[in-house]
C-alpha cells in the first residue's frame, strides 16, 4: 500500500531518505501520530500541511508529508501490523473508560528539551475498585498494563480493594503514615462531609505541605519513583482514592524529574477538575437527600473533588523553603542522582 511518499510492503515501511531507499520494520515503530503545520498563504489563506510522524524503538523520528486521509489510513494499517504501537497525540489526556473517570495518559506531554513523554507508558488514576471488565480489557489490550502502584493507606484498600487483572504486578506504597490518618474507618463520604470542621482550603493546603515536610511521605514518593525507574515493558498505573491529591503530587514530582515546565505540570494537575465533575455532581445530589447543601457543605465537597492552583503552589513553595529548589529536592530527598534522572528520562521520553 502506498501513502504519499512511503509504502508498506511485507511488514516494512519503505521510504527514500538522502537518495537512499530505507526499509523500516513496522514492528520497530513505537509511536505514530499526525502533525499539522500551517503557514499564511496568499490573501491571508492558511496553508495546512499534514505529516505522519513515526518514532522508532531506537528513538529516531521520521516525518512524512501526506494528506490527512492518507495519515489515518496508514496508521490504521500500521496498528494491524504492530498492535503494540501507540497512535495519536494524547498530551496528558483522559482515557475514556466506563468506571474510571480520572484515568489519564501522560503521553505526548512536551518537556523543556523538546522531547515528549511516550504514550501508553505512564498512567495516573483513581482507585480501581469496581473497574468494569470492558475497562480492564482496554487497559490490558490497548495500554498493555503491567504494573499498578496503590498510594492509599490500608483502611482505604480494605474498604475499596483494587480489581487487579491477572498478570499485573501490584505494589502498595501508602504515601501517608497510617497512624496519622484520623478519619474513622467506618465513615462514608457523606459522614466526612457532614462532620468536617474548619476551613477546607486551609486544611487542603496543610495536607499538601505535609506531603513534602513529612519524611515518611517523602520516602514513599522516593520508592514510587524508584519503581518507575525499574519498570520494564508495558504501562504502569498509579493511584490514590480519587486520583487528585497524593496522585497529583506524585505526578507533579515525576513530571519535574522528566523535565516538564511548571506550567505543564500545573496544566496536568488542573485536568482533574474536568474529570471528576460528574462524580462531584453525584455527591451533591446524594448530600441533598440528607441535608441542605449550603455554601459550607459545597466548600467541603469542592475540597474532595476539585483541585486548586494554590494547592500545587503550596507544594513548590514548601520544596523551595526546605530544599532551595525542585532539582535539589529530587536529588537529596528522592535520591534521583543525575544518572538516575537521565535513565528515567531516557526510559520515558522520545
Amino acid at each position: 500500500m502506498k501513502y504519499g511518499k512511503i509504502r508498506i510492503e511485507d511488514g516494512y515501511l519503505i521510504f527514500t531518505k538522502h537518495m537512499m531507499m530505507n526499509s523500516l520494520p513496522c514492528r520497530d515503530i513505537l509511536w505514530a501520530y499526525m502533525r499539522r503545520e500551517g503557514n499564511e498563504g496568499e490573501a491571508g489563506r492558511q496553508i495546512i500541511t499534514n505529516y505522519l510522524v513515526i518514532v522508532t524503538r531506537r528513538r529516531k523520528r521520521y516525518k512524512f508529508d501526506m494528506t490527512e486521509k492518507e495519515v489515518h489510513e496508514c496508521m490504521t494499517l500500521l496498528r494491524v501490523l504492530n498492535p503494540e504501537m501507540a497512535v495519536g497525540f494524547p498530551r496528558g489526556g483522559r482515557i475514556v473508560l466506563q468506571s474510571l473517570p480520572n484515568t489519564r495518559d501522560l503521553g505526548a506531554i512536551t518537556v523543556r528539551d523538546g522531547r515528549h513523554i511516550l504514550p501508553r507508558k505512564l498512567l495516573r488514576s483513581g482507585n480501581l475498585y469496581h473497574m468494569s471488565l470492558l475497562d480492564q480489557a482496554v487497559l490490558m489490550n490497548e495500554y498493555h498494563l503491567s504494573t499498578v502502584i496503590d498510594l492509599r493507606n490500608c483502611f482505604e484498600r480494605e474498604r475499596r480493594p483494587d480489581m487487579i487483572p491477572e498478570g499485573v504486578i501490584y505494589h502498595e506504597i501508602p504515601i501517608v503514615d497510617e497512624e496519622s490518618v484520623r478519619i474513622p474507618r467506618n465513615q462514608g463520604i457523606a459522614d466526612v462531609i457532614m462532620n468536617f470542621q474548619g476551613d477546607p482550603d486551609e486544611f487542603m493546603i496543610r495536607q499538601y505541605q505535609s506531603l513534602i515536610r513529612d519524611q515518611f511521605s517523602v520516602k514513599q514518593y522516593a520508592r514510587f519513583l524508584d519503581l518507575l525507574l525499574r519498570q520494564d515493558d508495558g504501562a504502569v498505573l498509579w493511584h490514590c482514592s480519587t486520583g487528585k491529591d497524593r496522585t497529583g503530587v506524585g505526578t507533579a514530582l515525576l513530571l519535574c524529574a522528566l523535565g516538564a515546565s511548571k506550567e505543564d505540570v500545573l496544566e496536568d494537575f488542573m485536568k482533574t477538575n474536568a474529570c471528576l465533575e460528574n462524580d462531584m455532581e453525584y455527591i451533591i445530589r446524594l448530600m441533598e437527600t440528607k441535608t441542605i447543601v449550603d455554601p459550607g457543605i459545597m466548600d467541603r465537597i469542592n475540597s474532595l473533588y476539585r483541585v486548586k492552583e494554590e494547592y500545587l503552589d503550596a507544594v513548590f513553595d514548601t520544596i523551595e523553603q526546605n530544599y532551595g529548589s525542585v532539582e535539589r529536592f529530587l536529588r537529596k530527598a528522592l535520591y534521583l542522582t543525575p544518572k538516575a534522572m537521565e535513565d528515567l528520562q531516557n526510559k520515558y521520553l522520545v
